[in-house]
């Protein structure tokens, strides 16, 4: 019942969507916004795409590649996970463990030939084709409602969808220019809806300005999840 009267009110306030102006904004990503970037950026964890110049972690373990507090999990032994499994494509038994914590690169995820290669161990991350992908992906909520993030937010904008993935990113880089909407927010409180505009930005950077995370962990039909966050800043192109 929750569910059916938040989205029946997000439709209809979304009738009256406007434009927001150009600038540069405080901004929530709700839990489905920030879960679709996460998709679209995963790439970037593998010890393959880093050892063929398609990552920009390449050689970067133990450094400080996020804000505090961005932890990021890969745990293929998450009870009721999408892409859950005991073992991985090569026979590795799976293993919980932290991509990033608190901000800092702890390891690119691996198959037997990348860890090869780099002289480290697998991290049971083999897929079909000799390829490495992550299993059950997901930033580690924090306890922040959705009430306290938009209190910390203050003025800025609340972000609900994003759209152009494919065409408006670049796995590589990081950089985004993505079609978006969402709601204006003023003193923590929804102000209006808008739309039709467009945030600018890049996803190692991006990772660097979150300041808060929210509890609202959400895998929505996909092994990639993630919570609400709050970011200090992304670019707005608008009317």
């Amino acid at each position: 019942k929750k569910l059916g009267e938040e989205a029946a009110q997000e439709a209809a306030s979304g009738l009256h969507a406007e434009p927001v102006p150009a600038g540069n904004y405080r901004m929530i990503l709700r839990y489905d916004a920030m879960q679709s970037l996460l998709a679209t950026f995963c790439g970037i964890f593998s010890a393959e795409n880093a050892q063929q110049g398609l990552s920009l972690l390449k050689g970067r373990e133990g450094e400080k590649i996020a804000a505090d507090c961005v932890t990021l999990m890969d745990d293929p032994l998450l009870e009721g996970g999408f892409d859950s499994a005991p073992f991985d494509g090569e026979g590795v038994a799976s293993k919980t463990k932290a991509v990033v914590e608190n901000g800092v690169l702890k390891t690119l995820l691996h198959n037997r030939k990348t860890a090869k290669k780099a002289g480290c161990r697998t991290t049971g991350n083999a897929a079909g084709a000799g390829r490495v992908a992550p299993t059950n992906l997901f930033f580690r909520p924090g306890k922040l409602t959705q009430e306290e993030l938009l209190a910390n937010l203050g003025d800025g904008l609340y972000l609900t969808e994003v759209s152009g993935l494919h065409a408006g990113a670049n796995p590589i880089s990081g950089d985004f220019s993505l079609l978006s909407r969402g709601f204006e927010i003023k003193g923590g409180r929804v102000v209006r809806a808008v739309e039709e505009f467009t945030i600018a930005g890049n996803f190692y950077q991006l990772l660097k300005d979150i300041t808060d995370v929210g509890g609202d962990l959400l895998f929505e039909a996909s092994p990639i999840g993630s919570p609400s966050v709050l970011v200090k800043r992304l670019d707005v192109a608008g009317a």
